[in-house]
């Protein structure tokens, strides 16, 4: 009798949980629902940034004061490009290399390398390549039969490419003696490689160096780097006059077959 009792006391325990469970899963339902997140290309111009920390935002200037051109805009673009001023200096007959000035920025004393800033939006990771083209050898526009600086040549040295992303660096470049008429490479990114933001930065802080100027009677410092350059030959007659060239800087996407 005291067996039978135990037998039917588990027996109505057992019961009693199964009615319990199933009155919970009664209650209980599930309904499968979806999250979505979609990117397109971006067309929107990427600002400078600080060359030597792309975290921050920078507003570069053109080392006579003047604003610098906008950027290209789509979504493969150059945001900036460093112009570049070898200051003013004495006629020589021997051979010289000058330096071009730092780069400045509005309304602050920060100066920095020279340098250009790329940015690839299209999420393809295709690659492109940047190249240089001077269109002409350095000229005067003053009237002169001295009016080519014949046999000037540029160079960009300790090539460095910058981002604050994550992704696979392009490489860099060094340039020495740009020949004008001819495209000449600056950077390549191979199919994988250089997404978002770049900068191709020539030289550091390390290689920035003062150097008194004088407008007038007025003693200025500017800061110039070692690392863009500008060699003269001694040979080469000068007048005294400014030379000036144009710089086109040219960024492309990789073939497809490349």
């Amino acid at each position: 009798m005291y067996i039978k009792m135990i037998i039917f006391s588990l027996w109505l325990f057992l019961s009693l949980q199964f009615v319990l469970i199933g009155a919970a899963d009664d209650k209980t339902r599930a309904y499968r629902g979806n999250a979505e997140l979609t990117y397109t290309p971006s067309d929107t111009v990427s600002p400078p940034v600080n060359p030597e920390n792309p975290d921050v935002p920078a507003e570069p200037i053109n080392p006579d004061d003047t604003e610098p051109n906008k950027g290209t805009g789509g979504n493969l673009s150059i945001d900036f490009a460093s112009s570049f001023d070898f200051g003013m200096n004495e006629i020589s007959n021997k051979n010289q290399v000058y330096f071009a000035q730092a780069q400045r920025y509005y309304n602050s004393s920060l100066v920095t390398p020279n340098f250009i800033q790329i940015t690839d939006n299209r999420g393809t990771l295709k690659g492109w390549t940047l190249k240089v083209y001077e269109e002409k050898q350095f000229k005067t526009r003053k009237s002169s039969k001295y009016e080519e600086l014949k046999g000037a040549s540029l160079s960009f040295l300790k090539s460095t490419a910058v981002t604050n992303g994550d992704s696979k660096h392009p490489k860099p470049y060094e340039v020495i003696n740009l020949t004008p008429g001819v495209e000449t490479m600056i950077a390549q990114a191979e199919r994988g490689e250089g997404a978002g933001t770049w900068i191709i930065r020539w030289g550091g802080k390390e290689d920035l160096f003062k150097k008194e100027l004088f407008a007038g009677k007025e003693k200025l410092e500017k800061y110039f780097t070692t690392s863009v350059s500008l060699y003269v030959p001694g040979i080469t007659p000068k007048a005294p006059a400014d030379y000036r060239t144009k710089l086109t800087w040219i960024l492309s996407e990789l073939p497809d077959n490349q």
